[in-house]
C-alpha cells in the first residue's frame, strides 16, 4: 500500500482528496497548522501530523517521519485577497512553504513523487481575448497572488533541474463544490442565496463581475485530476486542471439562484473605476481579467483526464452543503 501525504490537509481541497484517496485504499496521512486540527482530522481520517509549511525544520522530521511514496502539497494561502492584504504571510506560506517541503523531501526522502499545487492566476490577463490558454503560455501575473505562485513554480521548476527530484505542477482553474469556505467568490454568493431574507434584503442582489468569463470545474474533478498527476505526471511539467470551457459569472449564479429557488434581480456591483488588481472578492476581482478559460489538452492527451461533472453539478453541490451547514453568514465585500 502506497503511502501518501498530504500538506494543507485540513483545506477545502485537501479533505475532499484525503477522502478521495483513502477510498481508493492509499495510506493517507494529513499535514495540518497546528495540534487541534491534527485532532479533528485524526477523528475523521485516521492519520494526521501538524506540519506547518513555514517551518523547514518541522517539514524535514514530518517527512522524515512519514517516508511517503508521494507527496500532495496543497498548503498555503489559496485566497487571492488575503494574499493581497498580506503579501508577507503569503509569500512565507506560498513560496517559503513550497521551498521547505521540496527541500524536506530532497532531505529524507529523495525518491518520492511530489505535486505542487500553483494556479491559473499565473497566467494574468493572456485569456483576454477568450481563447484557451495552454500551459506554453507565458506567466504574465497581474495580482500579488498570481506573482508568488508563479514564483513557487520556479522553485520547484529548480528542485527538478538541479536536485532531480520527481515535481509535477498542477496549474487548476477555478473549482468550487461542497465544504468551500464563503470567503470564495461563487461561494459567498451560495450562501447569500441560501439565506436571503426577502422581507429585510429585497430582491436584488448586487454581485461584482458578473460578465467575467470563469472556467469551473466540480472539485471532486480536480482531485482526480491530482491523482493522475501524482502518479503518471512527466517530471518537470505543468498541467492545467480545468474543463477548457467557460461560462460568465452571471450564468453560474444563475444556475445556484435555480438551485436555491431564489428568484432575484442581478446587478452589477463592479466599480466604474477598478483600483487594483487585488480587489475585494477572491475568484474574482474588480480588475479581473474578462476571461480565464483553460486548455486541457494536455492532461486529457496524456493521461485521458477530463471533468466528468458539469458546472451545473457543482453549482448545486455548493448550494446543498450551505444548506446543510449550520455556520453563520458571513457577508463579502463586492
Amino acid at each position: 500500500m502506497k503511502t501518501i501525504l498530504i500538506t494543507g490537509a485540513e483545506g477545502f481541497v485537501g479533505l475532499h482528496m484525503m477522502q478521495h484517496l483513502k477510498n481508493k485504499g492509499f495510506d493517507v496521512v494529513g499535514g495540518v497548522r497546528n495540534r487541534a486540527r491534527k485532532l479533528t482530522l485524526e477523528k475523521r481520517f485516521g492519520k494526521a501530523l501538524v506540519c506547518e509549511v513555514g517551518d523547514a525544520i518541522n517539514v524535514a522530521r514530518v517527512i522524515a517521519s512519514v517516508r511517503p511514496d508521494a507527496v500532495i502539497h496543497l498548503a498555503g494561502c489559496s485566497n487571492p485577497t488575503d494574499a493581497a492584504q498580506e503579501p508577507l504571510t503569503a509569500y512565507q506560506s506560498i513560496v517559503s512553504g513550497t521551498a521547505n517541503v521540496l527541500d524536506g523531501v530532497r532531505r529524507t526522502n529523495p525518491r518520492a513523487r511530489v505535486l505542487t499545487i500553483s494556479s491559473c492566476e499565473v497566467y494574468g490577463n493572456a485569456g483576454a481575448s477568450g481563447g484557451p490558454i495552454a500551459e506554453t503560455t507565458p506567466a504574465a501575473p497581474t495580482s500579488t497572488f498570481g506573482s508568488l505562485r508563479a514564483n513557487a513554480e520556479e522553485i520547484a521548476q529548480t528542485f527538478f533541474r538541479s536536485y532531480h527530484l520527481n515535481v509535477v505542477i498542477a496549474r487548476p482553474f477555478h473549482h468550487i463544490g461542497p465544504g468551500q469556505s464563503d470567503g470564495f467568490y461563487f461561494a459567498s454568493i451560495a450562501r447569500q442565496l441560501v439565506e436571503w431574507d426577502e422581507a429585510s434584503r429585497g430582491n436584488e442582489l448586487r454581485v461584482a463581475d458578473l460578465d467575467c468569463r470563469r472556467d469551473v470545474c466540480h472539485v471532486q474533478d480536480v482531485v482526480e485530476a491530482y491523482e493522475k498527476l501524482l502518479f503518471d505526471g512527466a517530471a518537470g511539467t505543468v498541467y492545467n486542471v480545468c474543463s477548457g470551457q467557460s461560462l460568465t459569472c452571471r450564468e453560474i449564479i444563475q444556475s445556484m439562484m435555480r438551485v436555491s429557488g431564489r428568484n432575484l434581480t442581478l446587478k452589477d456591483a463592479t466599480p466604474a473605476n477598478p483600483a487594483s488588481g487585488n480587489g475585494a472578492s477572491n475568484m474574482t476581482t474588480s480588475a479581473s481579467p474578462a476571461c480565464l478559460c483553460g486548455d486541457n489538452g494536455r492532461i486529457r492527451s496524456q493521461h485521458g483526464w477530463q471533468p466528468k461533472l458539469t458546472v451545473q453539478d457543482a453549482a448545486r453541490d455548493l448550494v446543498h452543503s450551505f444548506q446543510s451547514s449550520p455556520t453563520p453568514a458571513r457577508v463579502p465585500a463586492v
